[in-house]
C-alpha cells in the first residue's frame, strides 16, 4: 500500500536528498581571502584565481552519506509489506542523516574555515535540507509504528 502518509514523508526525504546537490551548504566570503561555496559535491571558488585549492575528493564522504540516505529512503518506500524492516531502515536512515549533519557542521565547515581563514555563513537552503529530511524521517517512523500497532491490534482480536 503505497498510499500511506509515511510514503509522502519518505518521498519528501528523497526529494530533499536530491535537492541538496543543487544548493550550497555554506558561503565563505572575505574581500581579501576570496569567495568560496561549500556544496555536497565539492568546494567551488567564485573568484577567477583561488587562493586556497581543495582536492576533488574532499567531499566524497558527504556524497556517500547523501546517496546512502537516498537509497535507504527509496528502499523503505517499497518495503511497505515488511513494516519491521521498514522501521529498522528508517532508524538507520535517521542515524545516517545525523552523521551527515554532524560531519557537515563539525568537520567540513570548520575545516574550510581553518583553511580559508573566513567565517562561514549558513543562511542557505542546503543547510536546512538535511534537517528537513531528518524531521520527515522521524514523522515517517512514527507513522510506520502506528501502522504496525494497528495491525498487531487487529491480529489480537482474531
Amino acid at each position: 500500500m503505497l498510499q500511506r502518509i509515511q510514503t509522502i514523508y519518505l518521498a519528501i526525504v528523497a526529494i530533499a536528498c536530491v535537492m541538496i546537490f543543487f544548493f550550497p551548504l555554506a558561503n565563505y566570503y572575505n574581500e581579501i581571502q576570496g569567495n568560496y561555496k561549500l556544496f555536497i559535491y565539492g568546494i567551488r571558488c567564485m573568484d577567477p584565481e583561488p587562493k586556497v585549492l581543495f582536492p576533488n575528493y574532499f567531499t566524497i564522504p558527504l556524497i556517500f552519506l547523501v546517496v546512502a540516505s537516498f537509497i535507504f529512503t527509496v528502499s523503505t518506500i517499497f518495503l511497505f509489506k515488511n513494516r519491521p524492516l521498514q522501521i529498522r531502515l528508517c532508524a538507520f536512515n535517521m542515524l545516517t542523516n545525523i552523521v551527515l549533519i554532524m560531519v557537515i557542521f563539525f568537520f567540513y565547515a570548520t575545516r574550510v574555515k581553518t583553511m580559508t581563514q573566513i567565517e562561514p555563513e549558513y543562511n542557505y537552503t542546503g543547510m536546512v535540507l538535511p534537517l528537513v529530511s531528518l524531521l520527515f524521517l522521524i514523522f515517517s517512523n512514527q507513522a510506520i509504528r502506528k501502522d504496525e500497532a494497528l495491525v498487531r491490534g487487529a491480529d489480537r482480536l482474531r
